[in-house]
């Protein structure tokens, strides 16, 4: 209860002080050799306040999913004994305190650097499948849970998309501390067929609107001399 309360209010002290409000969705890849591809996917949807050029906090929920590539033994005569599945999905609430460098409110570029705060709800599926002498096939399922906290940080670079209003592109280089792999380790079947339990790179792009029109400032007219008399 206590968190929720000192959310609401972190909100609520966010949007009375912010020049303009943004809304933003995006998604963004991580790269994981253990998974099928060798990366897991995710899709992310938030608010920006802008509270001065320079400091724009941000809000944030996202959605985090990846299959690991089968795992499979075999015995000696390369016959195989058994194989295991596994998938794994995060949904995660972030506070990033956003730091603008370079915002010249005129329409150019700027570099963003986004640490973030991260509370996620991780849950892992996996299917264990065991081929006994008589070739019978013997399915066990595993479920794991795990909640988490953890820190990351993002690199990015912001681009103006409209004059007619704050409407950008932003494109995110991201060390996720996110950790997958510490769930899907602790199902009953991940012994022998551990993962990387660490924090990954990744990429990804959000676009950020505003449904206020703010017009970019006119240049100042060029006073003509008058002529010699």
């Amino acid at each position: 209860m206590k968190k929720i309360i000192l959310f609401i209010l972190l909100i609520i002290s966010m949007n009375a002080n912010a020049q303009t409000v943004r809304g933003f969705g995006g998604f963004s890849s991580y790269l994981q050799w253990d998974f099928y591809k060798s990366s897991y996917f995710g899709v992310n949807t938030g608010t920006e306040f802008k509270i001065s050029s320079y400091f724009m906090p941000e809000l944030e929920f996202s959605y985090f999913y990846g299959t690991l590539e089968q795992a499979s033994r075999y015995n000696n005569q390369l016959l195989q004994t058994s194989s295991y599945t596994r998938s794994v999905s995060s949904l995660n609430f972030s506070f990033c305190p956003k730091i603008a460098l370079g915002n010249k409110k005129d329409g150019a570029g700027y570099l963003v650097i986004l640490p973030r705060y991260t509370f996620s709800q991780i849950e892992a599926k996996g299917d264990f499948i065991v081929v006994n002498e008589s070739k019978t096939l013997i399915e066990n399922r595993d479920f794991q849970k795990g909640s988490q906290h953890s820190l990351g940080l993002g690199i990015g670079y912001d681009i103006d998309t409209s004059d007619d209003n704050s409407n950008s592109l932003c494109l995110i280089l991201y060390y996720s501390g996110v950790n997958l792999g510490k769930v899907i380790n602790e199902m009953e079947h991940s012994s022998g067929y551990k993962i990387n339990d660490k924090g990954v790179l990744g990429a990804g792009l959000n676009y950020y609107f505003s449904f206020k029109k703010e017009p970019r400032p006119k240049p100042r007219p060029i006073k003509i001399p008058e002529p010699l008399q």
